[in-house]
């Protein structure tokens, strides 16, 4: 509203020769600004659609009716802010709306308070609708309403009822197809750029949009085949293909100083393989690489590679293949385990020197390549702390990073190298978790029994 600049000053006419009449109130602002006229007269009518705004001006009298308006201040503002009228103008100011524009939403959307108002200017909504209205115009349009939104007043509302705490996040969502603000963040939190992303990784089993991207570069159809993706790219051995990593598995799992003729491996292997197909198709998956497609190719990998020879040896002229004993294998310890469990203590405390014992007699069994993984905490547990120290000196002793058990670098070291493992932990929640723990934790796990200095260990053979 502007600052007064004129003097208002109420009076009767009783009778005046020279009276003109304005066209409309703009001249007769315009009159009075030119000619440095600041004092006006307000005639008064029997109502008060018959009162006028009058000026005094050499012997003449100048005016215009008022229509509506109780001052001139007041009608050059309503004409700047798009007012039609004195009675929208008037209604506008009691509600206090200063603009046109804002009156009509107001009165369109049915806004109860100013309050309301205010917080829709302030974060954004006004201003936004624009933005919004661009979008939805947009081909193709990224997001799908079950209702129209006409105004800003039903733009603010629908974000008030989707969690959004401002039109910015409410557009930026929109935009990558999100129509709620919940769903955005947790999809935004696991890396997923759009909505369309987001949906295609749920039917298909992905949780991260990582993984949606792994698997549409490499061909993974879904989360299902992604697990056996992975659990094969943990065999990765320089560069060998699916099948002979396959076939890498197959030999950690046939039994020690068994011999086993190559006609027999070769169906072992190829029923393996066969496990990767898929049950509704019965077709190989795409990312699924073949090293080995006929008899000979099989044979010069068993010949050849240094990652066959961990497991044992190819005998070339008698075509069968001899497993190593379990001694000639890397073994992991379970530190944290072998620590804990000592059979007969009435203490029930941890000590460092079960590792002392399980480490000197896997050497007596002729085992050479031995390591150590254990939980961070560990050396603040252990009554004879500075045994723990010998146990470094002793064979490869790794350490988790604090607050990560050690169960996981355990389980991933066994399933990179299909090692054995020492251990009395079933890994009951790690199966759950992992179906290759579920299904192969327990081959590749040796128990044990500590009591007093001796070390049983019943499947070592």
């Amino acid at each position: 509203m502007r600052k007064e600049q004129y003097n208002y000053f109420s009076v009767k006419v009783q009778s005046m020769a020279a009276r003109l009449e304005f066209e409309s109130l703009t001249d007769m602002c315009r009159f009075a600004d030119t000619n440095l006229v600041n004092n006006i007269f307000i005639l008064r009518g029997e109502k008060s659609e018959d009162d006028f705004f009058a000026l005094y001006h050499n012997a003449c009298l100048l005016l215009h009716n008022t229509n509506g308006f109780k001052t001139l201040e007041n009608y050059l503002t309503a004409q700047e802010k798009g007012f039609p009228n004195a009675a929208v103008y008037y209604d506008s100011a009691e509600l206090g709306y200063t603009k046109h524009e804002d009156y009509l939403l107001v009165k369109e959307s049915g806004i109860s308070d100013l309050a309301t108002f205010e917080t829709m200017r302030k974060k954004g909504y006004m201003l936004g609708y624009t933005t919004y209205k661009e979008l939805e115009a947009s081909i193709p349009k990224p997001y799908e309403l079950e209702t129209s939104i006409n105004n800003p007043y039903e733009l603010y509302s629908y974000a008030k009822l989707h969690n959004f705490e401002d039109c910015s996040k409410l557009i930026e969502a929109f935009a990558k197809g999100f129509t709620d603000a919940n769903l955005y963040t947790a999809a935004k939190e696991l890396g997923f750029p759009t909505h369309a992303d987001f949906i295609d990784a749920g039917k298909r089993g992905f949780r991260t949009f990582v993984d949606l991207k792994l698997s549409n570069d490499k061909g993974i159809r879904d989360s299902q085949d992604l697990l056996r993706y992975v659990d094969l790219e943990y065999v990765k051995k320089g560069t060998t293909t699916h099948d002979q990593r396959v076939l890498l598995i197959v030999l950690s799992k046939i039994e020690q100083g068994k011999k086993i003729s190559l006609n027999k491996l070769g169906a072992i292997l190829k029923t393996n393989i066969e496990n990767y197909k898929y049950e509704d198709t019965t077709e190989m998956p795409k990312w699924f690489t073949i090293g080995m497609n006929d008899v000979n190719e099989l044979t010069n990998f068993l010949e050849k590679s240094e990652h066959v020879k961990l497991y044992g040896t190819y005998n070339v002229d008698g075509e069968f293949f001899e497993i190593n004993k379990m001694q000639d294998r890397s073994i992991v310890l379970d530190a944290s385990n072998v620590a804990h469990n000592s059979v007969g203590r009435v203490d029930k405390k941890v000590y460092a020197n079960n590792l002392v014992l399980m480490i000197d007699f896997l050497k007596e069994k002729g085992f050479t390549d031995i390591i150590v993984i254990a939980d961070a905490s560990l050396r603040h547990k252990v009554e004879d702390h500075p045994i723990l120290e010998k146990v470094k000196k002793m064979c490869t002793y790794l350490e988790s990073p604090r607050e990560t058990q050690a169960d996981i670098f355990l389980l991933q070291y066994v399933k990179i190298n299909h090692c054995l493992l020492v251990s009395n932990d079933t890994f009951r929640e790690w199966k759950v978790q992992d179906p290759w723990a579920a299904e192969n934790v327990d081959f590749y796990r040796l128990s044990f029994i500590i009591k007093g200095n001796e070390v049983l260990m019943p499947d070592l053979k």
